[in-house]
């Protein structure tokens, strides 16, 4: 695997192998949905990565009608947080798709399986690791109200601006009780993604863990709704969930 041109020391105090994060999903007025984010360690010639997963599926009663399996992985070095492969793995329905994303940072671009070579530039993330570099680098209590957080994924043969706005902090009600929380919002740039702040509020837990424990997005057919159910594993167990 490529390695990437991004040197520094190996500094993460946000994560660690063995996070597991369970989250209850609900998409409209469709509820049953589940989603999970897990870190884990796997070789890589002489040295390791760490290997993230995302999956996100339906169960119960609404996954015998509509079967929704999708999962999303991204292997990312661990002295700098960059990737240097992702998968992507869909199952919706009756639809599958899957591709495969190689880095190659020293070079600047992205090999996949599906559509071929892409200029991409330095440091390119795609965009669950964009989320895990974010934690480990980006988000600090230091922020100020409305600083803005930049980002730039490969997704979908796209580059794709993920820019981020710390809009303030809140404590919100969860199913551990009262949790202070760090609220994000889209940059909302001509460039962005996103056009408008409420279409997508990620709350993360205010502590050096930043854990996301609410997440809502606005959708053209409805609102996605994610919620922390469980967690294991998380690095700072002085933080505000132990």
């Amino acid at each position: 695997m490529a390695q990437s041109k991004k040197e520094v020391p190996y500094v993460n105090t946000a994560f660690e192998a063995g996070e597991i994060l369970k989250y209850k999903v609900q998409y409209g007025i469709i509820k049953g949905g589940e989603a999970s984010l897990t870190i884990d360690i796997v070789p890589n010639g002489d040295s390791y990565l760490y290997h993230i997963k995302a999956i996100a599926k339906t169960v119960g009663v609404v996954g015998a009608m509509v079967t929704i399996r999708d999962v999303y992985e991204s292997f990312v070095e661990i002295h700098s947080g960059i990737p240097v492969k992702a998968i992507r793995n869909i199952r919706e329905h009756n639809y599958t798709f899957y591709d495969e994303y190689w880095f190659f940072q020293d070079s600047n671009y992205v090999q996949t399986i599906s559509s071929g070579k892409h200029d991409v530039p330095e440091d390119i993330l795609d965009v669950l690791s964009a989320f895990y570099y974010a934690r480990r680098y980006l988000f600090s209590n230091d922020l100020k109200k409305n600083q803005i957080i930049p980002m730039k994924a490969f997704f979908d043969d796209k580059i794709y601006d993920l820019d981020v706005k710390f809009k303030n902090t809140e404590t919100i009600k969860t199913k551990f009780g009262k949790i202070k929380c760090y609220r994000f919002v889209p940059a909302t740039t001509l460039k962005g993604t996103f056009t408008k702040e409420e279409q997508l509020q990620i709350w993360v837990t205010a502590d050096e863990n930043y854990i996301p424990v609410k997440i809502r997005v606005k959708l053209p057919i409805g609102k996605l709704k994610c919620d922390l159910i469980d967690y294991e594993g998380i690095k700072n167990k002085t933080g505000v969930l132990r």
